[in-house]
């Protein structure tokens, strides 16, 4: 009976050793499978969160790189409209030096010189130097017209005074001085355009 006893006790002691030896491995297994779970749960976070990261900074590179086209189209259609004024300045300078020619009074039109100041304050300062020059230039012109006007609508009739009025206009007005500030302003403009346009 004692060698069934000690049978019975090695049968319990190894089924005991077995169950506890699978109770080990099944607990560490599961422990393994939480911790992994727990692992894949942090990892599957933080992949959210870097691709709300990365989401936000492609939105805000996207944003700042349309920008930057908006404001290049629209300094290179403002500088267009810059040369358009200039060209309008003397056309209007030669508007109002035939007027004053003929005696007639000065007609009220825009003033294209400021609006040609305006274009460049707000938009290109890398041109003020040559937008100065030339505003310059059509101011102290504008002045010389009005001389002219005045001393045309004086003389009235009399040929003599008119003559000796139109004398004083060119021997003070300088048209080279005029193109020779449009040729520069119309130089730096085209360089500015390829400079914004990254063109060479």
């Amino acid at each position: 009976m004692e060698g069934l006893l000690t049978i019975v006790n090695f049968v319990i002691a190894a089924l005991v050793a077995a169950l506890t030896a699978l109770g080990v491995s099944y607990f560490r297994t599961r422990g393994q499978n939480l911790a992994t779970k727990h692992d894949f749960d942090e990892l599957l976070r933080q992949l959210r969160t870097n691709t709300e990261l990365v989401e936000t900074i492609k939105s805000e590179v996207g944003q700042r790189d349309w920008a930057r086209r908006e404001w290049t189209n629209v300094r290179r259609t403002k500088l267009e409209a810059l040369l358009g004024k200039m060209h309008e300045c003397e056309l209007y300078l030669d508007r109002q030096r035939e007027s004053a020619y003929e005696g007639e009074p000065a007609k009220p039109e825009i003033d294209c010189i400021s609006e040609l100041d305006v274009l460049a304050d707000l938009y290109f300062p890398e041109l003020k130097d040559e937008v100065d020059r030339f505003r310059s230039i059509c101011r102290s012109t504008m002045l010389r017209i009005s001389e002219l006007r005045y001393a045309v609508l004086t003389a009235g009739n009399d040929q003599a005074a008119r003559q000796t009025a139109y004398d004083t206009f060119q021997s003070r007005w300088n048209y080279p001085e005029l193109r020779t500030a449009r040729i520069a302003l119309r130089a730096a403009a085209r360089s500015l355009l390829e400079r914004i346009m990254n063109v060479e």
